[in-house]
Order: C-alpha cells, then sequence, then structure tokens
C-alpha cells in the first residue's frame, strides 16, 4: 500500500516563536522530569531531522514517482524547519546551563553521517521507523490538546502543535521511499526494534543528566512525578500499543490510521497560533 498524490499534501510553512529566554526552566506545569523529556526530544531534533533529510533525499534519484520526488522536497523543506526551531529551543537551554548537549548533538551529527554513508538503506529505514515513533507521539499531542497543550507555557504550545501537525501530514514520505528502494520484512521490522530502544535510552540519558543539572536527579518525588507522567493513566507514553505494533504486519503502511480528519480539525486552530 502507497500513498497517493492526494495525500501528499505537504506545505512548508515558516512559523517565528516566542522562545525568550525568560521562559521557566520547568515549562510544562512545573515539573522537572515532564518538562525535560521535553527539552531532550526537543534538543535531538536539529541532528535528528537533519538525518531524516538526508537519508531520504540519499535515494530521490532512485525514485521515478514524481508525486513522491515531489513529497520528498517538500519533506525536506518541513524537516529543515523543524531543526532550525528546535534548534532555537536548543539555544536557550545552553544558556540555562545544560552545556553537555551540544557535544552530545555533535556526536549525533558524526554517528549519522557516517550511517548515511556507509549504511544508506539501514539509516533510510531507521529514519521510517523513527517517523513511524513521531507520528504516534503527534497523534496523542493533536487529539489531547487539553491534556498537553494547557499544560505547557504559552510560549512552547504552538512549536510543539505545528511539529505535531506536520509530522502527521509527512509520516508516509520515508517509508514510501523505503518501500520503493529497500522493501524487505527484516529491514523494516528490526529497524523499528532497534530505533525504539535507542531514542528511549538517548531522551533518558539526557533527561537524567538535565536532572542531574539541575541537582534533582536522586530526587524520589521528580521520579514519581516521572514515571507517572511516562508510564501512568494517560500517560505520554500509554495507548499506542495497537498502532505501535502495526508496523510488524508484513501489509502494513502509515496512511492505514487515517490522520486527516484529526490534522483537518486542528489546522485552523494551529495556522492562527502560528499567523
Amino acid at each position: 500500500m502507497s500513498a497517493s498524490p492526494a495525500e501528499y499534501s505537504l506545505p512548508v510553512r515558516r512559523p517565528s516563536f516566542d522562545l525568550s529566554e525568560d521562559l521557566p526552566r520547568y515549562w510544562f506545569r512545573g515539573e522537572p522530569f515532564a518538562t525535560h523529556v521535553f527539552d531532550a526530544l526537543s534538543s535531538v531534533f536539529p541532528p535528528g531531522e537533519a538525518y531524516f533529510v538526508r537519508s531520504v533525499q540519499r535515494f530521490q534519484d532512485e525514485i521515478e514517482d514524481p508525486a513522491l520526488r515531489k513529497a520528498i522536497r517538500a519533506f525536506a523543506g518541513q524537516e529543515g524547519q523543524h531543526s532550525h526551531q528546535h534548534d532555537r529551543h536548543v539555544k536557550l537551554l545552553l544558556e540555562q546551563g545544560y552545556d553537555s548537549l551540544a557535544w552530545r548533538n555533535d556526536l549525533v551529527r558524526r554517528m549519522s553521517t557516517w550511517s548515511i554513508r556507509r549504511l544508506p538503506r539501514f539509516s533510510l529505514a531507521g529514519t521510517a521507523a523513527l517517523e513511524h515513533l513521531t507520528a504516534l507521539l503527534a497523534r496523542q499531542l493533536l487529539s489531547q490538546p487539553e491534556r498537553w497543550a494547557e499544560g505547557m507555557d504559552p510560549r512552547m504550545v504552538p512549536l510543539w502543535q505545528w511539529h505535531a501537525l506536520e509530522e502527521a501530514e509527512h509520516k508516509a514520505v520515508a517509508y514510501d521511499v523505503l518501500q520503493r528502494v529497500a522493501p524487505g520484512y527484516a529491514l523494516r521490522a528490526t529497524s523499528l526494534a532497534m530505533n525504539t530502544v535507542g531514542l528511549f535510552v538517548e531522551i533518558m540519558d539526557r533527561v537524567v543528566y538535565m536532572l542531574w543539572k539541575d541537582g534533582l536527579l536522586f530526587r524520589r518525588r521528580v521520579w514519581a512525578d516521572g514515571l507517572r507522567f511516562l508510564f501512568g493513566r494517560g500517560g505520554l507514553l500509554r495507548g499506542h500499543g495497537r498502532d505501535y505494533w502495526r508496523w510488524y504486519r508484513r501489509d502494513f503502511h502509515p496512511n492505514e490510521v487515517d490522520d486527516g480528519a484529526l490534522i483537518t480539525s486542528c489546522l485552523k486552530r494551529i495556522e492562527a497560533q502560528l499567523a
């Protein structure tokens, strides 16, 4: 199953966000752990999104479908904006004293460059798998704005809602490229398993580092709140099971979960936030 041209509707937006220096350190519900989970995701996006773009563009000359070639260009445009906007957030985090995020991102960039050069199909499969994971999180952020957006500092809401919207819009692009150049099931299945573990470890490493810098790493209450935020009822990682495991079916395609109605319902509100 592949996307039709009509399903590649990927406008490249160029928003401007108010990410000022007086943003509270704990801008999500005043909770250190929950805030740092979002901070960790935001901090890994600049090198991660660049990796996504390069791994997909590596194969654009092998794609004959003009609609998919156009979608690759739009995908690169959207992801480039994500990288740019989250890099602004990273600069705020560096100013708050989380200096180690800079060398962590440099390491990710170096590893990504090596992977795309030496293991291009593996890199593309990893991108498709990570796009699957970000689509799951995007669906949650968009479908439950009262739970997630209302907990954020108002200046962060447009950034995360816009990013989630575009992840939902372009969730099938990397997968469709993968299906054309490396359609084997084993590569696809292995890539999601490896990248699920890898992303979780990377995010938790950054969360632990930031809590350590805050002097909160060994606070029992902080960890209790954090585990509830991740795994408790309505937690960030709860409720994804069925959609996550769809990936491992041989006939899976990202568009079998139709986010069209969700995108339409959120579009005007989010674009109004960006205006």
